[in-house]
C-alpha cells in the first residue's frame, strides 16, 4: 500500500513538473501582446508618469533633543564675583543671569573648553553676546534662553582686519542646538564650519524662533547643514553650502521667511514644509554643485494634513538641478518674477496648488507638469528646447499669454492655447546669462534677470505666431 502510493505520487510530481517545464517554453517564444489602444496611447502620449515621484531618498531627522540641567565646563568667567553654595558640587543654577552684554573670546584659556555655552549662563533674556574673532570656537553651542550671539568684528577706526567669528564643533556633533520653545534666537556676523558632521546638522532647533542675518554656514556630513521642526525660520544676507546626502536646509511645519540669501546644495536645496502662516522666499538662489545625483531637487515644498501655509516665491534663480520645483500634495506656492534654469525638468506639482507668473523656465524635457491639482501659468517664458507644459486627465492647467523660444520653426509645431511661439535667436540675454551667480562681493540677486530683466527687455506680452517663410517661385516650387 504504501509502495503503490508513493508511485502514484511521483508520477504526479513528473506530470506536474513536465506542464510547467511546457509553459515556460511558450511564454519564452510567445511574445507579449497589448491591447490596440494601449499600443496607440504608447505612441501619442508622452511617458511623464516617471515625473510624479521622483527617486527622492528619506531624508535623516535627527531625535528631538532637551537639555539637561547645566553642569558642563567651568563657570562664566566675570572678574571679582563669587559663586555661591554648590559652586563645589559643579552646580551653577544659582549664578545670577543679569548682563545684558557680554564678550568671549575662545583664545582665552581660562574660560574652558565651552565658552560660549558657559558665558550664555550668565546673559538675561534678550541679551547680546559677542564673539571675538580670531581663535576659533570648538565647542557645540548649547542655547536655552533668547539671546543675541554676534561676531564682534573691528572698529572703524582701528584700521585693522579682524577674522570672523568662527565656530567649529568636533566630529559627529552640531554647531548649535537651539532647546524646543526658545523664541527670539539671533545668529548674526558668524562663521560656522564642520567638515564631519555625519548624521547631526550644523544648526539644529526644535520649535524655537532662529534668525540667520549675515551668517555663513560650511557643512560636510549626510544630514542638512539647517534643520528646523516647528516654530519660525528667517534669514538675511545669508550663505549656507551643503555637502551632503540630505538637501541644505530641512524644515519641517515651520514659517519660512528667507531674503537675500544664496543656498548651494548637492543632493537637494530645500526642503520646506510651510507651517500655519505666510511663508516666503525672496531673492533666493538655490544653486547646485554638480547636479549629478540622481532625483535631485533644488526646491521641494510639501503640504500639511492641517494647517498648511501659503509659500510665496519671488526673485528666487534655482537653476542646476535635475527638477527644478517639486510641489507635493497640499502645498500652495505662489511663483513671481524667478528663474528657474538649466534643468531636466522645470516645476513639477503633484496636487498643489500652483501659480506662476512672470517667470522664466528653461528645461530640457518639459517646463511645468501638472500631475493633479491646479495650476495657472501667466505671462512666462519657456526655454531650453523642453516642451512648454503638460497636464494629466483630471488636472487642471490654466495657460494665457505665455512665450515659448522655439529652437525650430514655429509653424512646423502646434502649441497649445495660451503659448506664442518665438524664434530661440529672441531670447533675451539677461536670460542666458548667469555670471552674476558666480560669487565675489556681489551674491548674485543684483545682476540676474528676473527682476531688473524684466524691466531691461521688457514685459511678456502675447504674441501672434511667426508667419512662414514665403515659398521661392522658380524651378522645382
Amino acid at each position: 500500500m504504501f509502495k503503490r502510493t508513493s508511485s502514484r505520487v511521483s508520477s504526479f510530481r513528473l506530470a506536474l513538473l513536465a506542464a510547467t517545464a511546457a509553459g515556460l517554453s511558450l511564454g519564452a517564444t510567445a511574445p507579449a501582446l497589448a491591447l490596440p489602444d494601449a499600443k496607440v496611447d504608447q505612441q501619442i502620449r508622452p511617458n511623464f508618469g516617471g515625473l510624479i515621484n521622483p527617486p527622492l531618498k528619506p531624508h535623516y531627522r535627527p531625535n528631538r533633543w532637551k537639555p539637561t540641567r547645566y553642569r558642563w565646563g567651568k563657570r562664566p568667567y566675570r572678574p571679582g564675583y563669587r559663586p555661591g553654595p554648590g559652586y563645589e558640587d559643579g552646580y551653577y543654577d544659582d549664578y545670577p543671569r543679569d548682563l545684558m552684554v557680554g564678550v568671549v573670546d575662545c583664545g582665552d584659556e581660562r574660560l574652558g573648553p565651552t565658552p560660549i555655552s558657559d558665558a550664555l549662563q550668565s546673559i538675561a533674556d534678550n541679551g547680546i553676546l559677542y564673539i571675538r574673532g580670531g581663535a576659533a570656537c570648538r565647542e557645540t553651542v548649547i542655547v536655552q534662553y533668547p539671546v543675541v550671539i554676534a561676531g564682534e568684528g573691528s572698529s572703524i577706526f582701528s584700521g585693522a582686519d579682524v577674522a570672523p567669528a568662527l565656530i567649529t564643533p568636533s566630529a559627529g556633533n552640531a554647531c548649535i542646538r537651539i532647546a524646543a520653545g526658545v523664541k527670539g534666537v539671533e545668529l548674526r556676523d558668524l562663521h560656522f564650519k564642520t567638515e564631519q558632521g555625519g548624521r547631526m546638522p550644523c544648526i539644529e532647533a526644535w520649535d524655537a524662533e532662529v534668525a540667520l542675518v549675515r551668517t555663513n554656514v560650511e557643512y560636510w556630513g549626510d544630514s542638512s547643514a539647517l534643520y528646523a521642526s516647528g516654530g519660525r525660520v528667517i534669514m538675511r544676507d545669508s550663505i549656507i553650502d551643503a555637502r551632503s546626502w540630505d538637501p541644505a536646509v530641512l524644515i519641517e511645519g515651520g514659517v519660512i521667511d528667507i531674503a537675500r540669501t544664496r543656498i548651494t546644495g548637492e543632493s537637494g536645496g530645500l526642503d520646506l514644509t510651510p507651517g500655519n502662516g505666510e511663508s516666503r522666499l525672496d531673492q533666493v538662489a538655490i544653486t547646485a554643485r554638480g547636479g549629478e545625483t540622481p532625483g535631485d531637487v533644488g526646491l521641494l515644498v510639501r503640504g500639511l494634513r492641517s494647517g498648511t501655509g501659503s509659500m510665496t516665491i519671488r526673485n528666487a534663480n534655482i537653476c542646476g538641478w535635475t527638477a527644478g520645483v517639486h510641489l507635493e500634495r497640499g502645498a500652495q506656492v505662489d511663483i513671481s518674477r524667478s528663474r528657474i534654469c538649466d534643468a531636466q525638468r522645470g516645476v513639477i506639482s503633484a496636487g498643489a496648488s500652483l501659480s506662476i507668473k512672470e517667470s522664466a523656465i528653461g528645461a530640457r524635457e518639459i517646463g511645468v507638469y501638472v500631475a493633479s491639482g491646479r495650476a495657472s501659468i501667466v505671462h512666462n517664458r519657456f526655454f531650453g528646447g523642453g516642451r512648454p507644459a503638460y497636464a494629466e486627465s483630471g488636472a487642471i492647467l490654466e495657460m494665457q499669454d505665455n512665450w515659448v523660444y522655439w529652437e525650430r520653426d514655429c509653424w512646423l509645431d502646434r502649441f497649445d492655447p495660451g503659448l506664442y511661439c518665438l524664434s530661440s535667436r529672441n531670447l533675451p540675454g539677461s536670460l542666458r546669462d548667469n555670471g552674476g551667480w558666480n560669487g565675489g562681493a556681489r551674491r548674485g540677486w543684483e545682476g540676474d534677470g528676473y527682476d531688473n530683466g524684466f524691466l531691461r527687455d521688457g514685459m511678456p506680452m502675447p504674441l501672434p505666431p511667426e508667419a512662414p517663410p514665403k515659398k521661392k517661385r522658380g524651378w522645382g516650387y
